[in-house]
């Protein structure tokens, strides 16, 4: 499973974790709603007590790296969208810090993609990671949110 070279551990097609789950964040670059989904799958690293480094190995979810990994999202959003953009992230990271769950104002804002999106949808939403409401991105429905 582990690759040569320094994978993106959650964003993109040839992430760590599309590798290891077949779920991904889609994307380029870091704005609410990738920085929204990436939170969504560091909660999920978290409850579990574990992830995945650069590498594509799977290695202990301690708190203090998932804080690191959660606020590292600012700067990246600072640096791909501008301070506009960065101001809206920081806030949706605290929500998230402080309630260790998806706030339901942000959840619409969950993107993933893969084939084992609805699977890990349904973990998070059984954890109280999610509301348990679908996020209408996660399906492709457009017009609102459906409830699961």
């Amino acid at each position: 499973m582990a690759r040569k070279g320094r994978l993106n551990i959650y964003q993109g097609q040839m992430s760590a974790y599309t590798l290891a789950e077949k779920v991904y964040v889609p994307g380029e670059g870091v704005n609410l709603e990738t920085a929204t989904s990436i939170a969504t799958l560091l909660l999920r690293d978290l409850s579990r007590g574990w992830t995945y480094d650069h590498e594509g190995r799977k290695i202990p979810m301690t708190e203090r790296l998932f804080a690191r990994r959660l606020f590292y999202l600012y700067p990246l959003a600072l640096k791909h969208y501008g301070k506009e953009e960065a101001q809206k992230v920081k806030d949706m990271l605290l929500a998230v810090f402080t309630s260790r769950k998806i706030p339901p104002i942000y959840a619409r804002l969950v993107n993933l993609e893969g084939e084992n999106k609805d699977k890990v949808i349904r973990e998070l939403m059984t954890k109280r990671i999610l509301p348990m409401v679908v996020p209408q991105n996660v399906r492709g429905n457009k017009a609102k949110a459906t409830v699961w």
